[in-house]
């Protein structure tokens, strides 16, 4: 066990490059880090917003932009880079948030809970499904899909902040915050929802 204040991480070297299945014209990478990262993640949990824990698996899911990045034991990939300077900047980037997670340890409270990702129908049901498209997406289930993986902001939907749909935005907006998505600070919590409507 390496003592409080020491960074855990020294590197993070790429093993392989792949295409990216998700996208064509970006690849994955498998990297190896020099130590095993997993007593470092609950901390991150508890510090980086939008990450996806599985304390019984030991593994953290997070994103930078576009890309995404699993994390495990000594195991990291990530999908969607854009090359492999942009694959290495991230590598970096991840050691340095891992050394500063487990630097703060003892003065961060670890969190063990698992936030499960929304589904598309969890957020096509409170959508206005006018189908307008000023999101630019071709129907609310396009937008609905996009929103659940966290490629586009609720602030899109403009249908949803009409006054006729303040009850379904102000659920949509706790269900969002409540699963640790990124809200925009322009949305302060409104009025709960009563569960009418």
């Amino acid at each position: 066990m390496v003592s409080v204040g020491t960074e855990l991480l020294k590197s993070i070297e790429i093993e392989h490059v792949l295409p990216c299945l998700a996208d064509p014209d970006k690849i994955r990478v498998i990297a190896q880090a020099d130590a095993d990262m997993s007593e470092a993640l609950p901390y991150m949990n508890a510090l980086v917003k939008n990450c996806i824990y599985n304390h019984e698996g030991k593994t953290l899911t997070l994103k930078k932009g576009h890309r995404i990045i699993n994390i495990f034991g000594y195991r990291v990939t990530i999908a969607k880079a854009d090359n492999v300077a942009d694959a290495r900047q991230t590598l970096d980037w991840l050691r340095d948030l891992v050394n500063k997670c487990w630097a703060r340890r003892d003065e961060i409270e670890p969190d063990y809970s698992r936030r499960d990702r929304l589904t598309p129908l969890d957020v096509l049901r409170l959508l206005p499904m006018t189908n307008c498209r000023k999101c630019g997406e071709k129907t609310c289930t396009a937008f609905a899909v996009r929103l659940a993986a966290e490629e586009i902001s609720i602030a899109r939907c403009a249908e949803l902040f009409n006054s006729e749909w303040r009850d379904r935005r102000a659920l949509l907006l706790q269900l969002l915050r409540n699963s640790g998505y990124d809200v925009p600070s322009a949305f302060a919590p409104e009025k709960e929802y009563n569960g009418e409507g």
